[in-house]
């Protein structure tokens, strides 16, 4: 039944039935008495012509508006028209049926034969139609404005890439094209659940605790398509949807945020009082803002990958072999969480006498000294493949065989440590050419179990290795001379083919009850 939806001056909707002839006016004895200074006693009537509902102004005072434009003839209705009578805005409902369109289209002029004014009839079409097909300069003008503000928002979302203000022009484009009452914009979660990114009513205003019906979101997202309802509460898709329901939606539009085939999130529009509020050319824009969505948020999901990639590549280029991080980043390599025994080789490597030269220095040739010492030290890992620990004051760790597998680790840990003792001497030619004191470095390093992982608390964690094999290199470290090269038997075995060295005398080494087997590396 053709309905007037309005908002009463005491705050609430209000649905007029229409008959076959209704008065519109400030007076009593109008069929729709509107109580407003700028209404006429008798402004507007409409009148029913064959199966058309007809709008014509009375010779009222302040005119009445059609989708803003002045009612100078009677002009046929069309369901979601808005009418303007003094501050009132009246919205005419009639959702058209199958044979209702049939009808429509097919009535001619003679309807009105009896009328002394001729009626301007205004044809629309749900979808977009060919120009050869088009009769109404109105519908021009009305797809026309539609495609336009869908150009407007093509042109800004290609400037534009923060997503949330994107989403409130998308927003704000809907309100001036669509007659929605209420729009609400999700995203999906890193886990596929779908969160409220925006939701506010015609004016703007946000929506506290906005809920969707379960049914529909299944509808788009599992079907991965547009939904569309004239009036949901008569539609069977949602006759068990209880939100339907209890929110009264009468029409509702609802489009998928697509990306390739993955569901982003979902653009939903609906009205409380209006059944036919939308039709299939609604859909297509609304479906056009959606791809402009979906594009942006997928640039910015992959900036924000690219960024975070980035920042992670700096901080393992810090501890590996800048070779081996494409591995690390594309999961060939693994950095496990927690810890693992395995077996490796760690190697320390110290500065001696550093407490005297930092008493006959300053602290920016100190501070300038260790910066030149760390750099060749570092550079000497990452060339044999290793993994750079830590720093602890002068000191570097280092350790091979952890998170890439190899049967030589100590063989390569070694022979990074005779690059480095070569390191050390090129320093110091350039510290002697600038009479600068040289320095000298003592190595240690040891292979066996240890346990590998990230260690720390829930506020600053590190990957490192810990055990009975790391304390060993460290002692073994500061046991070692002024360019000594000291290792384990573990590590001897696995090496002595590769490397020369010989073994020294059983050493004492703190922690350890019994004395420890030891052998030197000759790099000379």
């Amino acid at each position: 039944m053709p309905k007037l939806i309005y908002f009463s001056t005491n705050g609430k909707w209000i649905e007029h039935t229409l008959e076959a002839h209704t008065t519109i006016g400030r007076h009593p004895d109008q069929d729709l008495q509107l109580l407003d200074r700028m209404i006429s006693k008798q402004h507007a009537e409409i009148n029913k012509v064959g199966e058309d509902y007809v709008l014509s102004d009375v010779g009222s005072r302040n005119g009445t508006l059609l989708n803003d434009e002045p009612v100078e003839e009677p002009t046929v209705l069309r369901d979601g028209d808005e009418i303007g009578i003094g501050n009132h805005v009246l919205r005419f409902s009639d959702p058209p049926t199958p044979v209702r369109i049939k009808q429509h289209m097919e009535s001619n002029l003679s309807d009105s034969s009896s009328s002394s004014h001729p009626i301007r009839k205004r044809v629309s079409s749900n979808r977009f139609l060919p120009e050869s097909e088009i009769k109404s300069d109105s519908d021009v003008r009305e797809d026309y404005e539609k495609l336009r503000v869908a150009a407007e928002l093509s042109e800004e979302a290609s400037v534009t890439f923060d997503v949330d203000t994107l989403l409130k022009i998308i927003v704000e484009k809907a309100f001036k094209l669509f007659k929605a009452d209420r729009a609400a914009i999700l995203m999906r979660d890193e886990y596929g659940a779908m969160h409220t990114k925006i939701a506010v009513d015609r004016n703007l205003n946000p929506i506290r605790h906005f809920k969707i019906s379960e049914t529909l979101l299944d509808e788009v997202i599992g079907e991965q398509s547009a939904v569309l309802s004239g009036d949901a509460l008569q539609d069977n898709r949602f006759s068990s949807s209880t939100s339907m329901l209890v929110d009264n939606i009468r029409s509702t539009m609802c489009v998928p945020l697509m990306y390739h085939s993955e569901v982003l999130g979902i653009i939903n529009l609906d009205t409380q009082f209006m059944t036919g509020a939308f039709v299939e050319k609604d859909l297509q824009i609304l479906t056009g803002f959606a791809r402009q969505a979906a594009f942006c948020i997928q640039q910015n999901r992959l900036i924000e990958e690219l960024r975070r990639n980035a920042v992670i590549k700096e901080n393992l280029r810090r501890i590996i072999s800048p070779h081996l991080i494409d591995d690390v980043m594309s999961g060939k390599i693994e950095l496990e969480k927690g810890g693992r025994r395995t077996e490796a080789t760690v190697l320390f490597a110290d500065i001696r006498g550093f407490s005297n030269m930092t008493e006959k220095n300053t602290p920016e040739m100190i501070v300038n000294m260790l910066n030149d010492f760390f750099e060749r030290m570092v550079s000497c890992v990452f060339e044999h493949e290793g993994e750079l620990d830590k720093f602890v004051g002068d000191e570097v760790m280092a350790v091979w065989g952890v998170n890439v597998a190899s049967q030589a680790h100590a063989q390569t840990a070694i022979e990074c440590a005779i690059d480095m003792m070569k390191a050390v001497e090129a320093l110091n030619n350039e510290r002697e050419s600038e009479n600068e004191e040289p320095i000298t470095v003592g190595i240690g390093i040891a292979t066996g179990l240890m346990i590998a992982g990230y260690m720390g608390s829930t506020q600053a964690m590190g990957y490192t290795v810990i055990g009975d094999t790391v304390n060993l290199a460290s002692r073994l470290c500061d046991a070692a001379q002024g360019g000594e090269i000291l290792i384990n038997d573990e590590a001897w075995e696995q090496a002595k083919d590769h490397v020369n060295g010989r073994q020294l005398p059983p050493i004492m080494i703190k922690g350890k009850h019994d004395p420890v087997n030891v052998f030197r590396i000759q790099y000379r």
